[in-house]
């Protein structure tokens, strides 16, 4: 490269490149409409932020060959695949089916932070002739979400959404959003990891880069993820976790064993059973992707936000798990029957017997989380909003 082209290169603005994945079961008319919604989007993002050099790119996504509600973490894997191949920074996904929701009966997006992927249905978006202005109106609305804008009662696109109607007549976003959104493009727009050839020191080091170059973001990506709220979404676990609690605070046996155990080694069952459960529960819930073509900053930044924030969620449930057990020891159980028990009593016995029964509970709750229906505990974990 001669040194014009190199000079000329240096200045050409930073990119941000944001994929289109839609849906070939879409009707002509709603494909047309989303190709337009997708320029649209380019448009606007362009006059909002000239500094970036904006790509939007379409493609046609093969059909799932299902009909009927869709699992919202179905279009997430496709999407990151798709990402992942084409270099995305963000992707957008556009499908005719429904998506399935928690919280929502009818949901018309999803975000999902982890992934840097918004899900677009058009099935509740109303007649053809304004579907498009809509889909354009929820993909910049979605757009914001995704880095970190939140709704509020404006007519921008940030305003809140509790149906289709209110996706009429939105109209850019406020001058703060706008700056915002600017200091986020520019994070995005950095070069990535892969890009500086630390790709060929091993995924290691690759790895390690990808963590440091995002130290501001991974703290992010991991709260998106609410880990604190694990004991109150996850069911199951809870329920498991509950289950095994009540019968180790009757049981005397609990208390033997934890009066011959020392808070130490207490503690060291503890944080054991934690990262046993979370490695469990990140193997068999598919919670981290697998090596899948090139590394990739985006993965290798998504993967250890779930590692961490799994552990944070189990350490949370044990935490809340030890709360309830001292509690019950505390309040049912009194010094003359622990020493007709165990021979000893007072506050050092009733800790271990609460860290002990929080160690043995969490691994139960493990196994009760790991039969939650396909989807949920994902769903959980890594979506961010239904809208």
């Amino acid at each position: 490269m001669t040194d014009h082209a190199s000079s000329s290169a240096r200045q050409d603005p930073p990119a941000v490149e944001i994929g289109w994945m839609i849906d070939r079961d879409l009707p002509p008319d709603r494909r047309e409409a989303a190709r337009s919604a997708a320029e649209a989007m380019r448009t606007a993002l362009a006059e909002g932020m000239p500094q970036f050099r904006w790509v939007v790119d379409t493609q046609a996504a093969p059909p799932l060959g299902d009909t009927g509600q869709i699992e919202p973490v179905q279009l997430l894997d496709r999407a990151e695949t798709l990402r992942d191949a084409k270099g995305w920074d963000f992707v957008l996904v556009v499908t005719a089916r429904e998506l399935r929701g928690r919280e929502r009966a009818e949901v018309l997006g999803v975000t999902s932070g982890i992934f840097a992927t918004a899900l677009v249905s058009t099935a509740h978006l109303g007649a053809s002739e304004g579907a498009g202005l809509r889909l354009q109106a929820l993909a910049m609305h979605l757009f914001g979400r995704l880095n970190g804008l939140a709704p509020d009662e404006s007519g921008t696109w940030m305003r809140r959404i509790d149906g289709p109607d209110d996706l009429d007549g939105m109209q850019g976003y406020a001058p703060d959003a706008l700056q915002d959104l600017t200091e986020r493009m520019e994070t995005v727009a950095d070069l990535r990891v892969e890009e500086m050839g630390a790709a060929r020191q091993g995924p290691v080091a690759f790895y390690a880069r990808s963590l440091w170059h995002n130290r501001a973001a991974l703290p992010r990506t991991i709260l998106r993820m609410r880990p604190w709220s694990f004991p109150l979404h996850l069911r199951r676990l809870t329920t498991a976790a509950g289950s095994a609690l009540a019968v180790l605070v009757m049981t005397a046996e609990s208390w033997e064993v934890a009066a011959n155990l020392s808070l130490p080694t207490i503690a060291v069952l503890s944080l054991a059973a934690i990262a046993a459960t979370s490695a469990y529960l990140i193997r068999v819930q598919r919670l981290v992707a697998g090596r899948q073509g090139p590394l990739r900053e985006q993965r290798a930044v998504s993967n250890a936000g779930t590692v961490v924030a799994v552990g944070i969620g189990m350490a949370v449930t044990w935490a809340a798990v030890f709360a309830v057990a001292w509690l019950l020891a505390t309040a049912l159980f009194g010094d003359a029957l622990l020493e007709g028990w165990t021979g000893m009593s007072g506050a050092a016995l009733r800790v271990r017997l609460a860290a002990l029964a929080a160690a043995l509970s969490v691994v139960i709750g493990a196994l009760g989380a790991s039969f939650e229906p396909y989807g949920y505990f994902r769903h959980v974990t890594q979506v961010d909003d239904e809208i």
